[in-house]
């Protein structure tokens, strides 16, 4: 069974091997001020947090929930103190935010609960295009890339545009999660996982949430599994 790792929030020294990465590291960087990227911004919070989430809605960005953990009192950290970050643009505080049913702040489970809606207290700029969710069964082999903002290039927006669906798979109690095979490490967590849509456009099937440690494999809360933002 592959072992996964938490892709964690907090700043921390990473060692080898690293989760969500392999020796071949197909991931390259985008431009973060052009659509659809620049939708993806930085997930911040006054705890140390780090980790990134795409805008679905002008004013409401989508997230892991363990993003939004204070590791060192294990509870979740108050609204005011996390921010989302644009590049090219000021940073927005967040009002409030949802997060998925019975998740643990200390267990970062289940799994299927690792989702947040953090609802921004303004708009990101109008020049912004918030990225729709896409709610259809993901298919093994599905194109799909993961595009986020990770802690071994922090000043850079890097993509894996080269990986598929591996399937959906249930891990007992952590629930229903989506398997891919982006390459994406710390810093990842909370990424979307961007497939095309029916008129070809990029939405977000999923958003990421566990890594394997030293492999190209990763679980995201499928989009279907969301509740209406």
């Amino acid at each position: 069974m592959i072992r996964l790792a938490a892709l964690l929030a907090a700043g921390v020294a990473i060692a080898q091997p690293r989760p969500g990465l392999d020796e071949a590291d197909p991931r390259r960087p985008l431009n973060p001020r052009v659509a659809p990227w620049n939708a993806i911004g930085r997930v911040e919070t006054a705890a140390g947090g780090r980790c990134t989430g795409a805008l679905v809605a002008r004013d409401l960005v989508l997230t892991a929930a363990h993003c939004l953990v204070d590791p060192a009192r294990g509870r979740l950290v108050p609204a005011g103190t996390a921010r989302f970050v644009p590049e090219g643009a000021a940073p927005i505080l967040a009002a409030s935010y949802r997060i998925g049913h019975g998740f643990n702040p200390v267990r970062e489970e289940p799994w299927r609960a690792d989702w947040a809606f953090v609802r921004l207290v303004a708009e990101a700029p109008a020049r912004i295009a918030p990225l729709p969710l896409l709610r259809d069964a993901p298919s093994a082999g599905q194109p799909l890339a993961l595009a986020a903002w990770q802690h071994d290039r922090p000043e850079v927006l890097s993509a894996d545009l080269t990986c598929r669906v591996r399937g959906l798979a249930t891990y007992g109690g952590q629930g229903l999660m989506l398997q891919h095979d982006c390459a994406g490490t710390f810093g990842s967590s909370g990424a979307p996982l961007l497939a095309r849509g029916a008129e070809g456009r990029w939405a977000i099937l999923g958003v990421q949430a566990k890594a394997a440690l030293g492999q190209r494999f990763g679980v995201a809360v499928p989009a279907l599994a969301l509740p209406m933002p």
